[in-house]
């Protein structure tokens, strides 16, 4: 694709994403830029704070699920996913 031809796709794509969000607004599903309110989006430390607890329980679990299973089965499956990672290189 030659420079002049993805400029014109690109011009094409912006334009169809202006009507599609012009039908949406029409249509009520979408309020315009200018309406949207500033405090709708989450705060970073309100989404660092998500992401950390979920991490937390994901780590919890999988220390749950380790203590549980038997250590030859923990170092079986540990050795398996080595080798399949080697091989996938």
């Amino acid at each position: 694709m030659s420079m002049d031809e993805t400029k014109q796709e690109l011009e094409r794509l912006r334009k169809e994403v202006a009507a599609l969000s012009q039908a949406r607004r029409e249509k009520g599903l979408e309020r315009p830029p200018e309406e949207e309110d500033a405090g709708t989006a989450p705060h970073p430390a309100a989404a660092d704070q998500a992401t950390k607890s979920q991490l937390d329980e994901l780590i919890k679990l999988l220390q749950d699920e380790i203590r549980d299973m038997p250590t030859i089965t923990t170092v079986a499956v540990f050795a398996l996913g080595i080798l399949v990672g080697r091989f996938l290189r």
